[in-house]
């Protein structure tokens, strides 16, 4: 006999049908995630729909952590998005594009004096924003069977022992994977180089520049480098290691990297603010964010035959925005935008359909499709 999984309502503001959107299709949602609760495929689940601006949807099940006994997982419940930060980190190079303080065939070595060599300085703005620099991709990227250590990892171990090379030339160090423009290599690291060029070129940290030119700005007051004190016991986690980033954050000195490409905690209402601002050409909260062109530009293809091999997938002509992922191979309209987080989460934006899909599967077991994909095809069912 199933196990009834108490499902948690947020807040919405109009029903499904009235904004053309079958709320049938909401159960058969539930309904998917509360199976996968009960195989153990995924520890909870939480979404957030709004279509033409209205939020229809906004619902949670599941547990808050791993332990027994723990709490369940409320819709404003916070998590960390790690790789959707880079969607954070993309805008704020657009809005100093927009202020003519960089531009995006900028090499990067006229503002990072350790990218001025002759493996380095044809590396642009622009191929850090779309991968395609040829720096070394994430581990376990091309599913080798014996991964590197993430850089930060190694430049603390590398610090340890006295030996201070400092990050950026950790990443730097080695030959290239690629030359820029030929594949698209997924690399956190390159977003880390981007939160020091934001820093750079602004002259604040990156964190602070993220919060005062875009957190603040489209209120989003449960988004968090590191989360306040008294909001600690609202995060969810799947494991130790998640739950000590929380309650004893790392003390990092001025030589860290900046958190640009994995950093950010959330919740549900926080990622549809940035989905409806950009589903709105740029505003949000009565703010301009940055220019309805920029939010073109990312959310366009601006690859054309590079080559992709990653995550046990090969292809020749591989499209990417400025930030932003574009293929999706289901029922969603041509011209769908996302970015998806490692842990698991993501956020999709159908401008064609005016949707919103902001949604959280944490799951100690990793990513699935039934946890990641179908989800999305049910969502997009429901339009009527």
């Amino acid at each position: 006999m199933r196990t009834t999984i108490p499902n948690h309502e947020g807040w919405t503001d109009a029903s499904p049908e009235a904004v053309g959107f079958d709320s049938d299709s909401l159960r058969r949602l539930d309904d998917h995630y509360a199976d996968l609760i009960e195989k153990g495929t995924i520890q909870a689940a939480g979404y957030l729909i709004s279509r033409k601006g209205k939020v229809i949807a906004h619902r949670s099940l599941g547990m808050l952590g791993p332990d027994e006994g723990s709490a369940e997982l409320e819709p404003a419940s916070i998590r960390k998005v790690y790789s959707i930060t880079k969607a954070f980190t993309a805008l704020a190079i657009h809005q100093l594009i927009d202020r003519g303080l960089l531009m995006l065939t900028q090499q990067v070595s006229s503002i990072i004096p350790e990218f001025d060599t002759d493996k380095h300085r044809a590396i642009t703005v622009f191929h850090l924003l779309t991968h395609t620099s040829g720096l070394r991709g994430d581990p376990g990227f091309f599913m080798e069977p014996y991964s590197l250590p993430w850089f930060e990892w190694a430049v603390r171990e590398l610090n340890k022992k006295g030996q201070d090379i400092g990050w950026i030339k950790a990443i730097l160090s080695g030959p290239l994977q690629d030359m820029p423009d030929k594949e698209w290599i997924y690399c956190t690291s390159g977003y880390a180089v981007l939160g020091e060029i934001i820093a750079k070129v602004t002259g604040k940290p990156y964190e602070q520049y993220i919060a005062e030119e875009i957190l603040q700005p489209l209120g989003m007051s449960n988004t968090f480098f590191q989360v306040p004190e008294p909001l600690r016991d609202n995060v969810c986690v799947t494991n130790e290691w998640e739950r000590e980033q929380i309650y004893n954050p790392r003390e990092e000195d001025s030589g860290a990297p900046p958190k640009s490409g994995n950093g950010l905690y959330s919740n549900l209402e926080d990622l549809w603010k940035l989905g409806q601002m950009m589903l709105d050409g740029g505003s949000g909260n009565g703010n301009r964010i940055i220019s309805r062109r920029a939010v073109e530009l990312q959310t366009t293809n601006h690859l054309n035959g590079v080559a992709y091999n990653g995550w046990g997938s090969s292809y020749n002509d591989y499209k990417y925005g400025l930030g932003w992922s574009l293929e999706h191979f289901d029922i969603c309209s041509k011209g769908t935008f996302s970015h998806e987080g490692y842990g698991h989460c993501g956020l999709y934006v159908d401008p064609a359909e005016e949707l919103v899909f902001a949604f959280f599967v944490p799951s100690p077991k990793g990513y699935t499709n039934e946890s990641v994909v179908t989800p999305r095809a049910i969502v997009w069912s429901g339009l009527l």
